[in-house]
């Protein structure tokens, strides 16, 4: 219990909130996965591939009691209950409404002329008025009801007969006669509440039946003469307003539909679905697919047994990792998310591919997926240790997610071992290839080995040879086309991509050659001095050269303010102290901006940052204790400020930038002075505590200066007194 804890207060402490979110999105992502692959088919391999009108290759027998729905009796249900459903009519109440005010105003008008008792001539005027509305009644016919004692109600009995006959609906008879015998579910409105009819089509009103509807409904309220007036009345202002509703008719349908119980089949364990040679039918199928759904419900013991050995595997991972990248500096968190990446590619690649049968089986699986090639990107993106790391976990995934395929791991963990080992001293991209031949006849031997010890060798597995060969060149060759992409994305210090740096005919080295020749040599002897010492204590001797290649590149654009590149004039001596160290100074911060520019690896940056680190410009702040008052100069403001080494590299190249600068001054460098100045440089960096923070041990600096010493010498070493050539010419007379 006290390492998950520690595990988890070490997930909460990580300061990258990068891989915070990277560490829960993967666990729950991978959760998710397991939990929908184990809900996958379980159903054989050869029923997973059977379709209607195949012959089946042998018996299909129900491995299990099932219930499974019956399609046939389902569509004939479903069928009968759309043919009992009946069509939704709706009354449209607007059209209701527009005749009857219609009809009212045509009653107003009619009202005001025959209360007034005009005489004849006058409905000749009404007559024209009408006709503009589109009622065609003559002079006598309206002078004829103007006299009629009952006017008001036949106006009334029409108005009630209009309003009637419309709430009840007018449907059009070619609607309404395409089936006698079909019933409808009428929808009216009557004081603003909806009323359902269920009625057949054949009963509604339609347009020819109103007055047959109006005499019969009101045969005791007038005579047939003035029903007739209200008959011709109706039947000028009526309009059809009961229309089907297709959206209500099929929301109706759907719901009943939806509510349908189904009807089961029963399938016995041991039931024959189909004989060996028969053809399979569509109801044979309809028995096939359901014994697959069955197989496929979910295994819940088995997911929580997966689930927990996944917990495991991810707390181990959380330990390895960590471990893992722990040479990687102020990058780990970026070399972790790297190796996150990588990991949950391979998890997702390999169960996809195993849960794809008859395809692929687990060692098959594991030959197809270049496992190796992930651990041969880690060896060199981060470091050997990352990719056997990498292969540990792969063979574990593949063991528990490949069904307990022993093969099939140890293939995965041997093949990502000897991926890992066989670039660890990549530094040219060609190795890549001649490591993948390397790579390729190691997993050949493998894979005879683990078929041989299995006892599985035949002729048949001969091929499976072959494929572990291409394994390894596959790994390779994709490791040689990603590999640069990882480089620019990541902005890697590779071994590749610091040789490609090191080349002195880089544009900004040869700058450097040209503006200010003295830096640049400087810079080369730096650069060898750091990569002969980092060797010597096993850090990375081609990062530490770079390094002091480029240490100085921020003199570039100032050199004849540095000492190395002036041959007779010294720019400072004009000059206050304050304002030459804060050029002096400058150069650090230069050189950091156009490394960015330039867009050099983190690492190498921070070796330009810090390859001074706080120390002391011991010239210009005694020029002002000399020259100005010394309680206002303090050491902080003639000091850098832009931190101390935090790597062996880093401390390496402050030591060699020193070292060689002063070893330059000598005046008449002999090896017993070379050693006493190396030794007061590195005591005096150490006391000043400038390699406080940096990883290097003192056994490491002891090999450091001795290595720093050897490399001095050899440059410095006596040379003799060749004479000069008047002596040889006076040699020379003097024996003829």
């Amino acid at each position: 219990m006290k390492k998950i804890s520690d595990l988890l207060r070490y997930i909460k402490n990580q300061g990258h909130k990068v891989i915070k979110l990277a560490l829960l999105i993967s666990l729950i992502l991978d959760l998710l996965f397991i939990v929908l692959l184990s809900r996958m088919e379980t159903f054989s391999d050869i029923k997973n591939q059977l379709q209607a009108g195949m012959v089946a290759e042998k018996d299909i027998v129900a491995s299990k009691d099932i219930q499974y729905i019956d399609s046939n009796a389902m569509s004939k249900l479903k069928y009968d209950t759309e043919k009992k459903i009946l069509p939704i009519f709706k009354v449209d109440s607007s059209i209701t409404a527009n005749a009857t005010a219609a009809f009212g105003e045509f009653s107003s008008t009619l009202q005001t002329y025959f209360s007034e008792n005009l005489d004849y001539d006058s409905y000749f005027t009404l007559t024209e008025k009408l006709k503009a509305d589109g009622h065609n009644f003559s002079p006598d016919f309206l002078y004829g009801m103007a006299k009629s004692s009952v006017y008001s109600q036949i106006l009334e009995t029409s108005r009630k007969a209009l309003e009637e006959v419309m709430t009840s609906g007018i449907i059009d008879k070619n609607t309404a006669g395409y089936d006698k015998n079909q019933n409808a579910e009428v929808w009216r409105w009557r004081d603003n509440l909806r009323e359902k009819e269920d009625i057949a089509l054949t009963d509604l009103v339609t347009m020819d039946k109103i007055p047959d509807f109006i005499r019969t409904s009101y045969k005791n309220v007038l005579d047939k003469t003035d029903l007739q007036t209200v008959v011709l009345f109706v039947q000028q202002y009526a309009k059809e307003n009961l229309f089907f509703d297709y959206d209500e008719t099929n929301k109706k349908k759907e719901t009943l539909l939806a509510n349908l119980d189904p009807i089961y089949k029963s399938l016995m364990q041991g039931d024959v679905i189909v004989k060996k040679g028969f053809i399979i039918s569509d109801s044979d199928m309809e028995k096939i697919d359901a014994l697959k759904q069955s197989s496929s419900a979910t295994n819940w013991s088995g997911i929580i047994g997966i689930v927990i050995f996944f917990i495991i595997l991810f707390l181990m991972g959380l330990v390895i990792v960590p471990y893992a990248m722990e040479r990687n500096g102020a990058r780990k968190e970026s070399y972790m998310l790297f190796f996150i990446i990588l990991i949950e590619i391979f998890f997702f690649l390999f169960l996809i591919l195993v849960k794809t049968p008859p395809l692929f089986d687990n060692l098959i699986a594991a030959l197809i997926i270049p496992s190796a090639m992930f651990s041969m990107l880690l060896s060199i993106v981060c470091s050997p240790l990352a990719g056997v790391s990498f292969a540990f976990l792969a063979s574990l995934v593949v063991f528990m997610f490949g069904m307990n395929s022993t093969l099939a791991a140890v293939f995965v963990i041997l093949s990502g071992v000897s991926g890992a080992l066989v670039v660890r001293n990549y530094s040219l991209r060609i190795q890549l290839i001649r490591s993948g031949v390397n790579l390729g006849t190691i997993n050949m031997f493998l894979m005879l080995a683990l078929l041989l010890a299995s006892g599985q060798f035949n002729t048949h597995r001969l091929l499976m040879l072959v494929f572990a060969f291409l394994n390894g060149m596959v790994c390779s060759i994709l490791c040689l086309g990603i590999l640069p992409i990882i480089e620019h994305m990541m902005n890697v210090p590779t071994q590749s991509r610091l040789a490609e740096l090191s080349d002195l005919n880089n544009p900004i080295l040869q700058k450097m050659l040209h503006m200010a020749s003295g830096t640049f040599n400087h810079s080369l002897l730096v650069g060898n001095l750091a990569e002969a010492a980092c060797m010597d204590i096993h850090a990375n001797g081609l990062l530490a050269k770079v390094g002091g290649y480029y240490h100085d590149i921020g003199k570039i654009d100032q050199a004849d303010f540095f000492i190395e590149n002036q041959e007779t004039y010294n720019r400072h001596d004009n000059l206050s102290p304050s304002l030459s160290v804060s050029i002096i100074k400058s150069h650090v911060k230069y050189g950091v901006e156009k490394a960015k520019e330039l867009n050099l690896p983190p690492e190498v940056i921070d070796i330009i940052a810090h390859h001074h680190g706080n120390g002391l410009i011991s010239y210009f702040y005694v020029e002002a204790m000399k020259l100005e008052d010394k309680a206002r100069v303090t050491p902080e403001a003639y000091s850098y400020s832009d931190g101390k080494p935090k790597t062996k590299e880093e401390a390496v190249v402050l030591l060699a930038d020193s070292i060689e600068a002063a070893v330059r001054a000598m005046k008449n460098p002999t090896p017993e002075g070379i050693q006493n100045r190396v030794d007061d440089i590195v005591r005096s960096k150490i006391e000043s505590g400038q390699l406080s923070e940096s990883e290097l041990t003192f056994n490491d600096l002891r090999t450091v200066e001795t290595s720093f010493v050897n490399t001095l010498k050899g440059i410095h070493h006596s040379r003799i007194q060749y004479p000069k050539q008047e002596e040889i010419n006076e040699l020379s007379s003097d024996s003829k």
